[in-house]
């Protein structure tokens, strides 16, 4: 079985990922993000290689567009014997295991490996991934004089023309990577003989299932568990919610049984479920909560994209950049519900069109609701920053900003339909059940934000007819999130008899 660094770093992190990887990919839950992080990994990788100097390039394609290795390998054996300094995708095996070298750089005393990730941040994986190449290298002959990470600078900020110099951020990690690189031999030995077998291992469920990286294979492995069980715990980390199911502390039963200690929200979780209690309901809370809105009320939603590589002037890696906007109001109580939006062209810097529609449709004295006001607050804090002409309204709008998930992580309301989580996209189903008009599987194209981000993205080139369509449906997707809220503040106010 061959063995590639990305392989080798699945086995590291749970051999069972690896062997579903070969023998059942069809398994795999399919995650755009991930998906996205990949494509943005890729990007950053070719933005990186000339960040030692001039350089060659190993990479090489069949006619079917997959990678063709054998050419690859014989382009790297060139590029050393002519004594090229750096080496980009420098492709070697040994004994069924094969990587490729983001940048192989020649010093005096031996070659130096730089690994580049789109990360802003260093991990233990990352050294996994350096330690396998560097024994790679090590059996096919090369001396290995040192290993570097090369990641993104996340205090970068784009002025003009992209600075690759200063977008990158390099460091030595040769020491680091001794730990990893002792287990490397016998860990390549091992996966081999893991992936040899033709029968399905066991494969115990535990931390490695989400770190470093979310298992794609998490809905088939855990088919056996219980619903609910202590993973759905409020806010319980993997550690001890594996803890406890490593004990034989499983179902909502067991945690009750065995003492386990609960903080408040778990403890209702618990008692919503055991008991089969109807809808918890805080009239006191709720009124609390309500009695600080005032009139014209707007109900605010934003949609964002993040880049790695800034794509503005005034922007950073992984800025979330607003571009869209829906914004449900009522002037008075008796008012009728209106409705404003804002979705910017895709061909330009969004930032500037939407701080001026904000402060055109929203008055800088009203109350406002968001859910989850950090991320609205956020985004209205960093457009102030860039706009200082506008500066004072954004900020106004920022200060008038109430969450409504205040309500419902507070306790006030809760339906074990909820099963423990706040996101408005399982309390509107919760408190509006089987409503069609509520339910975003119905929407056309975007169904979520990962889903809003991706298809904002690729607005740019679409045909005239595409982009109209995909655009209408990043609208009422936007909108159906300030609908939902509209709605749930009306539910509040049902409760409390106003």
């Amino acid at each position: 079985m061959n063995l590639s660094k990305s392989k080798y770093t699945r086995y590291c992190q749970c051999p069972k990922m690896l062997w579903l990887d070969t023998y059942h990919p069809e398994l795999a839950v399919p995650d755009p993000a991930r998906e996205r992080r990949f494509r943005e990994g890729n990007e950053v990788g070719d933005l990186a290689m000339g960040l030692l100097g001039e350089f060659v390039e190993t990479t090489a394609y069949t006619p079917e567009g997959k990678l063709d290795i054998p050419s690859m390998l014989k382009n790297t054996r060139k590029y050393l014997i002519e004594g090229r300094e750096n080496i980009c995708e420098a492709a070697f095996t040994k004994n069924g295991c094969y990587c490729a070298v983001d940048i192989l750089h020649k010093t005096e005393g031996g070659y130096e490996i730089y690994e580049v990730k789109s990360s802003t941040e260093l991990k233990d994986v990352y050294l996994w991934d350096v330690a396998y190449q560097r024994w790679v290298l090590e059996q096919s002959g090369l001396n290995i004089a040192g290993a570097h990470l090369v990641y993104i600078n996340k205090h970068y900020v784009r002025q003009g023309e992209l600075e690759i110099q200063k977008l990158f951020l390099k460091e030595d990690v040769t020491e680091a990577v001794e730990p990893f690189y002792h287990e490397v031999a016998e860990n390549t030995a091992a996966a081999k003989a893991y992936l040899a077998q033709k029968e399905e291992p066991c494969g115990e469920l535990g931390e490695q299932c989400f770190k470093p990286y979310d298992c794609p294979y998490w809905q088939y492995c855990s088919r056996d568990l219980p619903s609910p069980n202590v993973l759905d715990l409020y806010r319980i980390s993997a550690k001890k919610a594996f803890g406890y199911l490593r004990e034989g502390i499983v179902t909502f039963d067991d945690a009750v049984n065995s003492g386990i200690p609960l903080n408040k929200t778990q403890r209702r979780q618990v008692d919503a479920e055991q008991l089969r209690l109807p809808t918890h309901i805080d009239r006191l809370g709720i009124r609390s909560f309500l009695d600080t809105l005032t009139y014209p009320l707007y109900f605010l939603d934003f949609e964002s994209f993040q880049l790695c590589v800034p794509p503005y002037d005034g922007t950073w890696p992984y800025q979330q950049i607003p571009f869209q906007y829906s914004l449900h109001y009522l002037e008075r109580a008796d008012g009728g519900l209106k409705h404003k939006e804002f979705l910017a062209d895709e061909n330009s810097d969004p930032r500037r069109a939407i701080a001026e529609r904000l402060v055109e449709d929203i008055p800088a004295d009203a109350c406002v609701l968001a859910y989850n006001k950090v991320f609205e607050c956020t985004r209205l804090k960093e457009l102030a920053e860039a706009f200082p002409d506008l500066s004072e309204h954004l900020l106004c709008i920022r200060d008038n900003i109430r969450d409504l998930l205040d309500v419902f992580r507070d306790g006030f309301v809760y339906d074990r339909a909820m099963e423990g989580s706040f996101s408005i996209k399982k309390v509107l189903p919760a408190l509006f059940p089987n409503d069609p008009n509520l339910d975003y599987h119905s929407l056309m194209d975007v169904h979520n934000g990962t889903e809003a981000t991706d298809t904002y993205l690729s607005l740019r080139g679409k045909e005239k007819e595409e982009r109209l369509r995909l655009r209408e449906s990043l609208l009422k997707y936007c909108g159906l999130d300030t609908l939902a809220m509209v709605l749930l503040w009306q539910r509040l106010r049902e409760f409390c008899h106003i």
